[in-house]
């Protein structure tokens, strides 16, 4: 009777402890994110609405998490048919620390040949039409009050705003493209015909401080589309497409997995790194080309380097392996890159910088 009651006590103290410690984390946040509501339809088909689409779709998803993943919160911008404005969206990421953000959209365009799934994140339209895509989901802010004001004088219809989206840095990126890349070929896998992962100038992308991605479903505006769109069955297949890259992306997330190095190429200053020696460097900005050193760019900068990952080259400035030493070099180039942000590798390996200081603690 004794060891019984030792082992029951052992036994509640354990679940007190787990409780404990899990009462102080953070839960894994995830904002659904249906486009457009109320006053604002979205796109527009034959018989349909953009609004109820992306809403329908959105509920179908927030559902499959929560019945799988119940330690997972799921925030909604919106559960029912009412306008939110753009800026309010990325604000309530923020405000609830998403892990990611998914902003769930329909697309249209003249021609009623096209159909296809496509998946941005945030970046510079590298075509008309990716351009013409993040006009056509920015020109909501429109519908506001004072919208010049709020959007700081962007102007959803210039193509001089978009310009900004050029160097602008975002420290998600990496995650981002992770995530798009698992939702498209998830919906290869349903049979739907994937355009692929694009980036483009979307401002509820550029706000939400967490790795982000808008979906387009699918052409409203292409009659077979629009009928699958509509459809129980096909909401039910994107929903689960969706969800299933969620999993994946969820899982690599847990394991907090290492990302290899790619070497760069030969016209690139090479840095010679021991095997197992910690560095930290001042990442400024990612893009998909490789530009020349005196690039306007670099805003004057000498000796900026670049790595190559998940198909961007990523330029860094300085190094060093003391955190404090490259700290300072970041707040010497603070005005002229604000977004820098300070990464560490170890020999040829990408590594957090809490795993970067400790082990220089160890090996000083």
């Amino acid at each position: 009777m004794k060891i019984f009651t030792k082992h029951t006590l052992l036994f509640v103290f354990a679940l007190f402890l787990s409780a404990s410690f899990a009462a102080g984390q953070k839960p894994f946040t995830v904002v659904l994110d249906a486009g457009h509501g109320g006053h604002d339809s979205g796109a527009v088909g034959k018989y349909s609405k953009e609004k109820n689409i992306n809403l329908a779709v959105v509920l179908k998803l927030g559902a499959l998490i929560n019945a799988k993943y119940p330690d997972v919160k799921v925030v909604y911008t919106r559960k029912t048919d009412v306008f939110i404005p753009l800026q309010r969206r990325a604000d309530i990421a923020n405000e609830n620390h998403a892990d990611i953000f998914f902003s769930i959209h329909t697309n249209a365009i003249r021609s009623s040949a096209t159909y296809g799934t496509e998946t941005f994140l945030l970046g510079l339209a590298k075509s008309k039409s990716n351009l013409e895509v993040a006009m056509k989901e920015n020109s909501v802010m429109m519908l506001e009050d004072d919208y010049k004001t709020k959007y700081q004088g962007f102007d959803p219809n210039s193509i001089d705003s978009y310009i900004m989206f050029e160097y602008m840095q975002d420290r998600y990126l990496d995650n981002s493209l992770r995530l798009a890349t698992l939702i498209e070929d998830q919906f290869k896998k349903a049979k739907r015909y994937s355009r692929g992962v694009k980036q483009a100038g979307f401002w509820v992308l550029h706000k939400s401080a967490c790795p982000s991605v808008l979906v387009e479903l699918g052409f409203i505006t292409n009659a077979n589309e629009e009928r699958y769109l509509n459809s129980n069955e096909g909401r039910n297949q994107l929903a689960n497409a969706i969800f299933k890259a969620f999993e994946t992306y969820k899982r690599e997330h847990d394991r907090k997995s290492g990302i290899s190095i790619v070497p760069a190429e030969p016209n690139v200053k090479e840095q010679d790194i021991a095997k197992n020696e910690v560095i930290f460097k001042i990442q400024l900005f990612a893009l998909e080309r490789v530009l020349q050193t005196n690039h306007s760019a670099f805003k004057g900068l000498k000796d900026v380097t670049y790595y190559r990952e998940g198909g961007f080259y990523k330029y860094t400035y300085g190094e060093s392996t003391s955190f404090d030493e490259i700290e300072q070099t970041r707040k010497t180039i603070e005005s002229k890159f604000p977004g820098a942000y300070i990464i560490a590798f170890r020999g040829d390996k990408k590594i957090l910088i809490g795993e970067a200081i400790e082990l220089n603690k160890k090996n000083p």
